[in-house]
């Protein structure tokens, strides 16, 4: 496990001098290391018969050059300034957010594993709404106390997705508008009770619905917030409704929509989708 003196020395150097270094890695992650290559390979070929994708060996490159900035920006956001993420995260549509803050209305944001997902952490720079963050707790602690922490700096707050129901309820008792993000299309276990099984990228996948069951608890409006690259360290999220009632949705109606949004997003630029993630280990066909 890569030790929290290397993070905190990562996260000192100049974001400009972090994709030089981006750039080596590529090649020495893609190619000597092979990190999860067969992995990615297996996603992308099963995706591109949904897609038809084209020029695999390019999308893999762009991948794995996309998918090394992601990690040092995320090492690199623990001194990444307010004023820094004001000049570089636009953020559209805010609007939508704030009609619900006026309402006195808490809102979920559903965020998938594409583009600058990670750059979310400067959201209460840009919303009314407290932004808590639900995530899972890393086995390493001190990685993880980091992370909380990184996050703190910038006004997010942390809760875990084994005690998610039971934060949000005491959160929810307190008030206090929130917005709570999840990024929920990690392939669950086949234990888990929030699931349901649904085609993704043409496969027939097991997916979360626990973002759906929490929406549907509390009766707050879903968001979807939509992700792009403008350029390298410079990043756009466009938020779009999904639900404004949950309660009236019938049932995986809004994780469908969800997933929808996804697919629309790999379409355009496959690219920018974390393909490390083992998607189709339990995929019936």
């Amino acid at each position: 496990m890569i030790s929290i003196f290397f993070i905190r020395l990562i996260s000192l150097f100049p974001l400009r001098l972090l994709y030089i270094i981006s750039d080596l890695l590529r090649i020495i992650v893609q190619y000597l290391f092979k990190y999860r290559v067969n992995v990615v390979n297996k996603n992308l070929n099963l995706a591109s018969k949904h897609f038809s994708f084209k020029n695999l060996s390019i999308i893999k490159k762009d991948f794995y050059k996309y998918f090394i900035d992601l990690y040092l920006e995320v090492i690199k956001m623990d001194n990444l300034s307010e004023r820094f993420f004001l000049k570089n995260f636009d953020v559209q549509n805010i609007d939508l957010l704030n009609k619900y803050y006026n309402e006195g209305k808490s809102v979920i944001l559903m965020l998938s594993h594409y583009s600058g997902y990670e750059w979310c952490v400067s959201l209460p720079y840009f919303i009314k709404h407290h932004v808590v963050g639900v995530y899972s707790p890393m086995s390493n602690k001190k990685v993880d106390r980091f992370i909380r922490k990184s996050r703190a700096k910038h006004g997010m707050s942390l809760i875990s997705r084994y005690s998610a129901f039971r934060d949000i309820l005491k959160i929810e008792k307190e008030g206090s508008p929130t917005l709570y993000g999840l990024v929920a299309d990690q392939s669950p276990q086949l234990s888990s009770k929030n699931l349901f099984w649904t085609k993704f990228l043409g496969q027939e996948v097991p997916v979360f619905t626990g973002s759906e069951n929490i929406a549907k608890k509390f009766n707050l409006p879903v968001i979807y917030g939509e992700m792009s690259k403008i350029k390298r360290g410079k990043y756009k999220i466009e938020f779009k409704l999904i639900s404004e009632s949950p309660v009236e949705e019938n049932e995986f109606d809004i994780t469908k929509k969800y997933l929808e949004l996804i697919e629309k997003q790999i379409n355009n630029d496959p690219s920018l989708y974390l393909w490390t993630h083992n998607r189709f280990k339990h995929a019936k066909n």
